[in-house]
Parts: C-alpha cells; structure tokens; sequence
C-alpha cells in the first residue's frame, strides 16, 4: 500500500511538474509571439506614414502649375506653325517605282504650300 501510495504521490508530482513546464513554455512562446505582433504593427504604421508621406511628394510634384513652369524652362516648345503641316499624299516614299518624280512633286508641293503659309502668315500679320 506504501508502494502504491508514493507511486502515485509520485506520478501526480511528475504530472504537475510537466504541466508547470508546458504552461512555461507556452507563456514564453506566447511573449515572443507578442513582441513579433508588436513589431509588424510598429512596421505597417512605419510603411503607412511613408505613404502618406509619397503621396504628398508626388501631389506637390504632379502639381500641373509647377509641371508648366519646369516644362516652360527646361522645354522650347512653340505652337505649331502652319508650315510645319502637310499632306500626307504629299510626301515622297522610297518604294515607289517613279520615286524621282514623285520626290520632284512633292518637294514643289511642299514649296507651294510653303509659299502658302508665308502669305498667310503675312495677312495674320497685316490684321494685326
């Protein structure tokens, strides 16, 4: 009866001791999964501030007025002028058979719209 008494006594202290040990290990695993969740949250409201940071560098660099003013100072564009446009048909192609006369009319056509645009440009002149 003593045998069995302090087999038991025995095999329930060994029981607790595990338990005890489990719960051990449990609780620390629990903290490093904590400090794990604490830093990704610290990490997503890092990667949201940058966001909100990006979008406002990319408003202030889309802003259109600050677009024209660089465009305006890095960029020489100047509107279209009416000699600068013409026909398609007008324009000379390689593989064509007669390509010499066809160039040949299309340089006079180009130069008679040429010509064209230089009266023109003359009379918008003479309005103003």
């Amino acid at each position: 009866m003593n045998n069995t008494r302090s087999a038991t006594i025995c095999l329930w202290f060994t029981l607790t001791f595990f338990a005890a040990f489990m719960v051990f290990v449990m609780k620390n695993c629990v903290e490093d999964l904590e400090k794990e969740l604490v830093q990704i949250n610290s990490s997503i409201n890092d990667d949201v501030k940058s966001i909100h940071i990006l979008k406002a560098e990319w408003s202030h660099l889309n802003n259109p007025e600050r677009l024209r003013k660089l465009a305006a100072k890095h960029i020489a564009l100047e509107p279209v002028k009416p000699e600068q446009i013409i026909n398609y048909a007008l324009l000379p192609f390689d593989y064509e058979s007669d390509a010499t006369a066809r160039k040949m009319l299309a340089r006079q056509n180009i130069n008679n719209q040429a010509a064209a645009n230089k009266e023109l440009r003359k009379l918008a002149k003479v309005q103003q």
